[in-house]
């Protein structure tokens, strides 16, 4: 068999590599401290240059994610300016704008449909409401009650602070001509603590009265707007009370639609009301009386005691022994109170 050069080349290679590798172990073992020795400066270098070429690589990728848009960015519309416009037209959008309003009606505004709905428009309707019902609203002049003419109110015969001739109703007892001058000077003391409570007295005494002719009219009036189908009186305190409404009205309605309170009035309730005015004020009277009558023996009580006083400081040998109720009355006079008063004109 024949051999060729380039084979003869490959077998001398192998037998190269052969011998390398069999040599390769000896020398390490032999040159292992020469060979650390000798690497520790150039894996440095090695290490210095593969940062610097991952910083190079870290900032060309940055600046590449700098430039490339994100895929979920809005895209923002660019604000175009439009050129600016002659004072004519201006003038001649003022006057559309102006021929647009003028020709908008109020009656014509309709609510969003919504479930909200607009608050000025319901502002709106509400006032219209207001005004609507306001417009129903008369001035409804009521029967007067019988012995008007006798009425307190009427008359005003009632009292009057500062004037004198309303305290002449209001008795004054003089001190009797038996008394030494000593106890006529302590009369005269008492005698003006029960003319304030006489005049107390009187003055709540009309209130009750007046209250009770005011209620007795109220009720006249009532009964007239309801015979006039109207719940609400035409006053300054209705217009005042509409003022202040925020929220929408409801009417009150029968069966068939119509809104009206006189179906359900008659003579019977109108009596009813009247004597529920009366069964009112006869209880209030009598809680009037009854305090009157305490405050009167009250003070009374008071009086005597002051007036036993007054004996023993002036004769104590002979009123030494005296008790108040061996005074006479006339000396020390109790406040009556008159409980025959009527609360209105029979």
């Amino acid at each position: 068999m024949e051999v060729t050069p380039a084979d003869e080349k490959q077998e001398s290679s192998d037998g190269d590599e052969t011998s390398q590798s069999s040599v390769q172990p000896g020398a390490l073992t032999d040159g292992s401290s020469y060979t650390s020795r000798s690497s520790s400066p150039q894996s440095g270098d090695r290490d210095s240059d593969s940062s610097g070429a991952r910083m190079k690589v870290r900032s060309t990728d940055e600046y590449v994610d700098m430039h490339v848009p994100h895929p979920r960015k809005r895209k923002m519309p660019k604000m175009f300016n439009p050129p600016p416009c002659s004072t004519s037209q201006q003038e001649m959008g003022h006057q559309s704008l102006a021929a647009i309003v003028d020709s908008v009606k109020l009656e014509e505004i309709e609510p969003y449909q919504t479930e909200r709905a607009n608050p000025y428009y319901e502002f709106l309707h509400i006032r219209r409401k207001i005004e609507e019902k306001r417009k129903v609203l008369c001035s409804v002049t009521p029967q007067p009650p019988q012995y008007y003419d006798e009425y307190v109110t009427f008359n005003g015969s009632y009292l009057l602070d500062g004037n004198p001739f309303s305290k002449l109703c209001i008795p004054t007892i003089t001190p009797p001509p038996s008394l030494p001058e000593q106890l006529k000077e302590m009369f005269k003391q008492q005698e003006v603590l029960r003319m304030k409570l006489r005049l107390q007295h009187s003055i709540e005494r009309e209130k009750l009265i007046v209250s009770n002719e005011q209620e007795v009219l109220r009720v006249h009036y009532r009964a007239a707007r309801t015979l006039a189908n109207q719940t609400l009186p035409f006053s300054a305190c209705t217009v005042l009370l509409d003022a202040e409404v925020y929220n929408m009205p409801q009417d009150v309605q029968n069966e068939d639609g119509k809104t009206s309170v006189r179906d359900r009035f008659n003579a019977r309730q109108f009596m009813s009301w009247l004597q529920d005015v009366d069964d009112k004020f006869d209880k209030l009277k009598t809680c009037l009386l009854m305090r009157q009558q305490h405050e009167a023996a009250a003070l009374n009580a008071v009086q005597r005691l002051e007036w036993q006083l007054k004996l023993q400081e002036l004769d104590p040998a002979t009123y030494k022994s005296t008790s108040i109720f061996e005074i006479p009355e006339f000396y020390i006079p109790l406040v009556e109170v008159n409980d025959d008063f009527d609360l209105t004109p029979i």
